[in-house]
């Protein structure tokens, strides 16, 4: 297991800040290790309940998943801290251990000073966010210590130079970075996967590596040295037809929307990531080295070209997009073990398609929330579809069956979730449409709309499965939808028996003011003409709210029975008690207070 960055001393942008605790420094958490010796899948829990407090920070309800994978020792690490540079100086936000940040905080050195750009940047054509106060590429860089080395604090994806490979299991980055995907904003995970098909791990344990990669990313990155080959190809299949399979075993029920004749695919976008392609021009332009990579992608991917159809099939059949991108050889420099890091041996080829590759992946156009048949995934919900897909490969050698499973607990949690969320959204809309509350028979109405729509949601997100297993997620779809109506209905009907809720006040004052009419009848009113007219004045107001309080009370008698309005005839009783006994401890506590105050004075 690869050793944890060591914590980096926590920066501020105040002298009040400087004084909280400091957080956990960024780093990347290992959500899956696959132990080799006991052929088992490890979860990484102390890991994921971060994860999913990051998420929950975020403040945005989607997440996106971009996820490389690939042959081990083919510089998926490298990549992975070449777009963490990227993310810190792109995205909109950055969510983590220290909250949420803008993009670039505490990346400017001491106190905000500007970093002084080397001559070489300007003469490579580096890009801004690669250099960002940072000449060497040592925030992920192994020491020789066996511990990550650091620049100003960052830290990043773990790698070596060399031969012998790094990463083991799966490792998220511990920041979400918001960004746009479209019109609206995501939360953007990056995941790091250990090198798959080496000599230590066995094909079924590279596909579960595979596996829980493809169906955690919304963008799976398939990192592959020089050219696109059929052996590459075939790998992913070996993974992609297992999963055909389980789709098969669900008794032959297709998977498709409702809305739409076209097929729910279980994958988004898969892309392959061509390295040290060799076969660029001198100076040529990323525009017109776009036609190669789209010709070579044809070669194996189109059905004009390719005699190999099933491949083309099998991998249509599973992705909504498959895509291609080919970088230059950065240098061959970061080859040797005595690489120290040092970004001005990288060609300026190099940065000129993998600052264009960036743009484009994180773009709005190309950036997709993560979805699971259609359904996207929310920042409630990551962390349990995740859990759910981990229990499948629990063995390290995926079954059919037990995937099967795992995607129809998934879906129908999803479901479950928008379901309520659609109920909850309905209902918090009708109550908020009026300062009164619902009348009963208008709270049922909503009610059985809003249970209508929830349910046909449901419906419509619940795809994959048995019918038994849907029904059974239907029935606790119920259950929830019972449960939120029936505290929304308590909500309501609270709002109803306070509805003379706002007259307490005043009808206290009645009561008063009739106390003191009383009194001035007994005591004043048959010798004091100043006593007689307040009382007419008194009887005047007490009497006016007598009669508006009565007026209410007849409407909501009407309304909704005589029974409701007894409760609120009462309830608005108890709060004229209620505020009464309040003013009467006052005025005893100050009256109280002044009688200690007074005998505390000197004679």
């Amino acid at each position: 297991e690869v050793p944890p960055a060591p914590p980096a001393e926590a920066s501020s942008p105040s002298g009040a800040a400087a004084k909280q605790p400091p957080a956990a420094p960024a780093r990347p958490l290992q959500v899956i290790k696959i132990d080799l010796e006991t052929n088992s899948v490890v979860v990484g829990e102390d890991e994921i309940r971060e994860l999913e407090a990051t998420l929950r920070g975020s403040g945005v309800d989607k997440v996106a998943v971009v996820g490389v994978m690939g042959a081990f020792r083919t510089g998926k690490s490298f990549l992975l801290d070449l777009m963490l540079r990227y993310m810190r100086e792109k995205a909109l936000k950055v969510a983590g251990p220290q909250g949420v940040q803008p993009a670039g905080f505490g990346e400017q050195g001491a106190e905000g000073a500007e970093c002084e750009v080397p001559e070489w940047v300007l003469r490579n054509g580096v890009p801004d966010w690669a250099v960002r106060c940072g000449s060497s590429l040592v925030e992920g860089r192994e020491g020789p210590d066996g511990i990550a080395e650091g620049d100003d604090g960052l830290r990043g994806f773990q790698w070596r130079p060399g031969m012998d490979k790094c990463t083991e299991g799966v490792w998220v980055w511990s920041e979400a970075f918001i960004c746009k995907a479209g019109d609206e904003d995501v939360a953007v995970l990056l995941l790091d996967t250990q090198g798959a098909w080496d000599a230590r791990m066995t094909k079924e344990q590279s596909a579960t590596v595979f596996g829980l990669t493809t169906l955690m990313a919304s963008r799976l990155i398939y990192n592959v040295s020089k050219q696109i080959q059929q052996d590459k190809i075939d790998n992913l299949l070996y993974f992609t037809e297992f999963a055909q399979a389980a789709l098969r075993a669900q008794q032959g029920r297709s998977v498709v929307a409702p809305a739409s004749d076209q097929r729910v695919r279980p994958f988004q976008t898969l892309e392959f990531l061509v390295r040290d392609w060799p076969h660029y021009p001198d100076k040529s332009s990323v525009d017109s080295a776009r036609a190669m990579m789209i010709s070579h992608l044809d070669q194996y991917m189109d059905p004009k070209v390719s005699e190999d159809t099933k491949s083309i099939d099998s991998l249509s059949d599973m992705f909504d997009n498959i895509d291609v991108w080919c970088l230059p050889h950065p240098s061959l420099t970061i080859e040797r073990d005595a690489w120290n890091g040092s970004l001005e041996v990288i060609e300026p080829q190099f940065w000129r398609f993998v600052d264009r590759y960036l743009d484009k992946i994180f773009g709005p156009e190309a950036l997709q929330a993560k979805t699971t048949l259609g359904t996207p995934l929310t920042v409630n919900t990551f962390t349990a579809v995740l859990k759910q897909f981990i229990v499948a490969f629990k063995d390290a050698a995926p079954q059919a069956q037990t995937f099967s499973e795992a995607m129809e607990t998934s879906t129908s949690l999803l479901a479950r979730d928008s379901a309520l969320q659609k109920l909850r959204k309905r209902l918090e809309e009708e109550a908020k449409s009026s300062s009164k509350a619902l009348e009963p028979e208008q709270f049922e109405r909503v009610a059985k709309d809003a249970i209508e729509e929830a349910e046909a949601d449901f419906r419509s997100k619940a795809l994959y499965g048995s019918e038994e297993g849907i029904s059974k997620a239907n029935e606790a779809l119920k259950v929830d939808v019972k449960q939120e109506v029936r505290r929304f209905r308590e909500e309501n009907e609270r709002r109803l028996e306070a509805s003379l809720s706002n007259l307490t006040d005043v009808s206290l004052a009645a009561v008063a003011a009739f106390g003191v009419d009383k009194v001035s009848d007994l005591t004043c009113d048959w010798w004091s003409g100043f006593c007689r007219d307040i009382s007419t004045d008194l009887s005047f107001g007490y009497t006016a709210v007598a009669l508006f309080v009565i007026y209410s009370l007849s409407n909501i008698q009407s309304e909704r029975g005589q029974l409701d309005a007894a409760v609120a005839a009462m309830e608005l009783s108890k709060g004229v008690t209620k505020k009464a006994s309040k003013l009467f401890d006052s005025a005893k506590e100050e009256l109280d207070k002044r009688i200690d105050a007074s005998g505390q004075k000197p004679p």
